[in-house]
């Protein structure tokens, strides 16, 4: 399971406010039931769902505000909110840890490079060129043609990979 996509700072024209999108790279379903997202803080813990399965080859999106989300993204069906705390513009970490507190996946994003600029309130999403990608280096990630992919296959897809 990897962090795939980051919308940290919308645009004030289209806000469906912070989300996170994972993507199960493996063939099989993963049981992430009792994961966790957390962000910097500690004590901003999103606990997924029980009996929540993504199936291999998949997305979910977690969300800040899921009315929110769901009013900018109504063909999106697999997401799950609210997490309930805001993602920084200026940088933020975001970890996930599975149900014994191991970490799965974190990424550490910014908004200077070697990151894209264009995501920090311009419109554009975070996304990982490809989900085989070491996605804690910031040259792995462009900014999305338009205002993000949550749900399906990155718009910044390098099929190269």
């Amino acid at each position: 399971i990897v962090i795939n996509e980051i919308n940290y700072n919308s645009s004030d024209d289209f806000n469906p406010e912070d989300w996170v999108e994972l993507y199960n790279s493996s063939e099989s379903s993963i049981y992430i039931g009792t994961w966790k997202l957390k962000d910097e803080d500690n004590d901003h813990v999103f606990p997924i769902p029980e009996n929540t399965i993504l199936s291999g080859g998949d997305y979910l999106v977690l969300c800040k505000d899921a009315t929110a989300f769901e009013s900018q993204f109504p063909e999106v069906t697999k997401f799950i909110g609210d997490f309930g705390f805001g993602l920084s513009g200026g940088g933020e970490l975001l970890r996930l840890y599975d149900s014994n507190e191991q970490l799965v996946d974190k990424v550490e994003y910014n908004d200077i490079a070697p990151w894209p600029t264009e995501p920090d309130g311009t419109g554009p999403t975070l996304e990982l060129i490809h989900p085989s990608l070491d996605n804690t280096l910031g040259e792995n990630w462009a900014a999305s043609n338009g205002p993000g992919t949550p749900g399906a296959k990155n718009s910044v897809y390098d099929y190269e990979q």
